[in-house]
């Protein structure tokens, strides 16, 4: 009877065992599905946070001009929203005036936010070639040690009239398609 008793017991233990397994594995499969969406998700959200992050990089570069050069673009740049940048400097006119504006800074010798001018352009210019089938606009592809050529540079007044390219200020544009010249790059000859 002692022995029944037992063999009973074990097999109430085995089968709360074999519900126990059961229902472990259920658990294991569900905490694999979340590990697995948690996965996704963080892959999703660091390619949001990567895209993101540019965009308000460069809209904090924006707000890090001098004063005075966010005044002379206040006709580009309307309005003080994220929003409302990206929308204003996305359009070819905008992109032209912002290069224009640049430009003119290098040439009179101002500096001090032409980096910070050049990274928008670049920007502005990548985001409106990808609202095309293909890109509209290229950069000019110069480099220091190139030689001075009237037809695609603009020197500095402090350069030389002829000889090699010493430094690049701003990058000139190009059309993608034919790599006609629309923007001449400014340069420092020496």
């Amino acid at each position: 009877m002692a022995e029944e008793k037992l063999r009973k017991k074990i097999a109430i233990m085995e089968k709360q065992l074999r519900e126990l397994q059961m229902e472990a594995d259920s658990v294991k499969e569900r905490l694999q599905k979340t590990e697995n969406n948690r996965d996704e998700y963080k892959s999703k959200y660091l390619q949001f946070k990567g895209i993101f992050q540019r965009q308000t990089g460069t809209f904090y570069q924006y707000q890090a001009l001098s004063e005075q050069s966010k005044d002379a673009l206040s006709g580009v740049f309307r309005g003080e929203s994220f929003e409302e940048f990206l929308a204003c400097g996305v359009q070819p006119g905008n992109i032209d005036t912002l290069w224009e504006f640049s430009r003119s800074q290098a040439l009179k010798g101002n500096l001090a936010d032409i980096d910070i001018l050049e990274q928008i352009i670049a920007y502005f210019v990548h985001l409106y070639n990808g609202t095309n089938k293909s890109p509209i606009l290229a950069f000019q592809n110069v480099r220091p040690g190139d030689p001075f050529d009237i037809d695609l540079h603009i020197r500095t007044q402090t350069s030389k009239a002829a000889g090699t390219i010493s430094k690049i200020l701003i990058t000139g544009l190009t059309n993608a398609f034919t790599g006609e010249t629309i923007k001449k790059s400014v340069v420092e000859v020496e």
